[in-house]
């Protein structure tokens, strides 16, 4: 069996691959192309760089970013790509510095009239406590590095005005250096087909399978399955009725007592209304149903509500959510969890060059698997941007976030402030 570090340097190489074939594609037609090169520089106050639950280390952390970004977009083709180097130097705790890197890569390319074919790749190599990612919610108590790459790439053949089929697979890979945390690959084909049976009346079918290879522990495997039924009442107005399957199977969950196989199924009624350029409204409301194969069931809501308001000077959204989300990889991932949450941000623009902002989130976190656990974890933060030129910008940023949780160690409290100037540089 090779190990992980392989497989992860041959897939950064077939990217890389993808890249070049696509710049040797496009070869002919460079006047299309923008190249968006820009710097990044940051100055932040950390209160708790480790995020620790009983030992805060604050220190002063500078970011240098350098980064550079390509579009092109034609009447065949959608393609972009960046990369970013995030240089850390600590003040304090130097020992600390190291350099990180992220990068993104989305090409979409019309094969014919009715075929196209896809690629979406992204890449993070870091040693932040906590990932951008919000599909990762975990707190790594260390400042080990870590790697997460994620590929998706499929084609799509539409056979209708609106009808479509799209087949696609799935790889995503964690390494890092934390020796409490393994290192694994998830992958996976997937199926979506949308069908409308008339000009109101239309289908969605979502399916996907999924296995998740751990270092050490036996694998995982998830199939799931998504229908929807879309109603459109009124040009304006579309309601869908949602019913969700998931099967889970775990041998590692087996071996364990208390723990085991199980299936969820949800279903949900929807709405979209569109009321204009000012607003925006959408919002879903039903009930999961979690069944193991021994233990005990359980059930809870799953809705989803946003409305958004935009005005002369500005804009405010309020998002609500609520469900269960399954995480089997990377930083405490606790397998089964149920959430609910809510969040709120606001633009105003003061005057051409100015711009005030701020966002308040909560979330609460109850995992079945092993040792039950209870989380909460909010954050609230304000910034100032200021147009200082066309090429240059400066912000001013406050941020605070706690968490509460039943395991003592899974808690922490952070205050941050940073000061940021970027400037870009459009070439085209």
């Amino acid at each position: 069996m090779q190990p992980f570090g392989f497989y992860h340097l041959c897939f950064l190489k077939r990217v890389s691959i993808l890249v070049l074939i696509a710049v040797l594609f496009v070869g002919n037609s460079w006047a299309e192309w923008h190249f968006l090169p820009a710097l990044d520089l940051e100055e932040r106050y950390d209160s708790n760089m480790y995020l620790s639950s009983d030992n805060e280390t604050s220190d002063f952390i500078t970011r240098l970013s350098p980064e550079l970004r390509l579009e092109d977009v034609s009447a065949t083709r959608t393609f972009a790509a960046s990369y970013i180097m995030h240089m850390y130097h600590f003040d304090r705790h130097d020992e600390n510095n190291y350099i990180g890197h992220s990068a993104e890569l989305s090409w979409d390319q019309r094969l014919s009239r009715n075929l196209s074919w896809h690629i979406m790749n992204s890449y993070t190599r870091s040693e932040e406590p906590l990932e951008e990612d919000p599909e990762y919610t975990g707190v790594r108590e260390t400042r080990n590095m870590y790697t997460r790459n994620s590929v998706d790439t499929g084609f799509t053949y539409r056979f209708g005005q609106e009808d479509r089929v799209t087949i696609s697979y799935l790889d995503s890979r964690l390494q890092n250096r934390d020796p409490d945390i393994e290192d694994d690959v998830e992958y996976g084909p997937g199926l979506e087909l949308e069908y409308w049976l008339t000009q109101r009346h239309g289908l969605l079918l979502d399916y996907s399978w999924s296995r998740i290879d751990y270092e050490h522990d036996p694998s995982d495997q998830m199939d799931e399955m998504v229908f929807v039924y879309q109603w459109r009442r009124s040009p304006h107005t579309t309601l869908h009725v949602d019913y969700g399957l998931v099967l889970f199977s775990s041998k590692a969950l087996a071996a364990e007592e208390g723990n085991d196989d199980y299936n969820v199924q949800s279903i949900a009624a929807g709405f979209g209304h569109d009321f204009g350029p000012l607003w925006n409204l959408t919002g879903s409301f039903g009930y999961f149903f979690f069944n193991p194969k021994e233990s005990e069931s359980g059930d809870g809501p799953v809705y989803h509500l946003s409305l958004g308001r935009s005005f002369a000077r500005g804009s405010v959204t309020l998002t609500g959510d609520g469900g269960y989300r399954l995480d089997y990889s990377g930083a405490d991932a606790e397998g089964f969890t149920e959430y609910r949450g809510l969040s709120l941000s606001s633009a105003y623009t003061v005057s051409p060059r100015t711009e005030l902002y701020t966002t308040a989130s909560y979330m609460y976190e109850k995992a079945e698997e092993e040792e039950r656990t209870r989380d909460e974890t909010w954050g609230v933060s304000a910034g100032i941007s200021y147009e200082i030129s066309s090429w240059l910008t400066g912000a001013v940023e406050l941020t605070q976030r706690e968490r509460n949780s039943s395991d003592e160690e899974d808690e922490y409290r952070d205050s941050l402030m940073l000061l940021r100037l970027r400037g870009t540089y459009e070439w085209r």
